[in-house]
């Protein structure tokens, strides 16, 4: 597995859990949050070690990740919101469908990001980039 193939695992495992959150039961959101919450971050890991890299090889690409980075800070704020709200009301779960709206738009951001850089590192560079993140 690759830094890339790290990346998108992590956008559909926040994915699928945002999902999950909706149709879960009180208890379960407690859970799910924290699994949100720990997803975000370990993304958010893998892509500082993955941007630092691109940033190097590609500077014609800062611009795009400076959008991303701006889209992640809105998730975390968003997700920092939820925190304060209790699993148990409406507007809990409005305010998950909002996150939910918002990591899509930030996954397709970063997917450009993606898109754009993969092009100019090796398989070697990735590949090493994902065992680095993953100790």
């Amino acid at each position: 597995m690759d830094i890339i193939d790290l990346i998108k695992q992590e956008q559909q495992k926040i994915m699928n859990l945002l999902v999950e959150i909706c149709q879960a039961d009180i208890q379960r959101r407690y859970t799910l949050f924290n699994e949100i919450s720990q997803a975000v971050d370990l993304l958010a890991e893998v892509k500082q070690r993955f941007y630092s890299l691109v940033q190097q090889q590609c500077p014609d690409i800062i611009e795009q990740i400076t959008i991303t980075e701006d889209e992640y800070e809105r998730l975390k704020s968003l997700i920092t919101e939820l925190e304060l709200l209790s699993p148990a009301t409406k507007e809990f779960e409005q305010k998950v469908y909002e996150v939910q709206k918002l990591a899509s738009l930030y996954i397709h951001e970063e997917e450009k990001v993606i898109e754009k850089s993969s092009k100019h590192l090796t398989n070697t560079q990735r590949q090493q980039l994902a065992q680095d993140t993953q100790k």
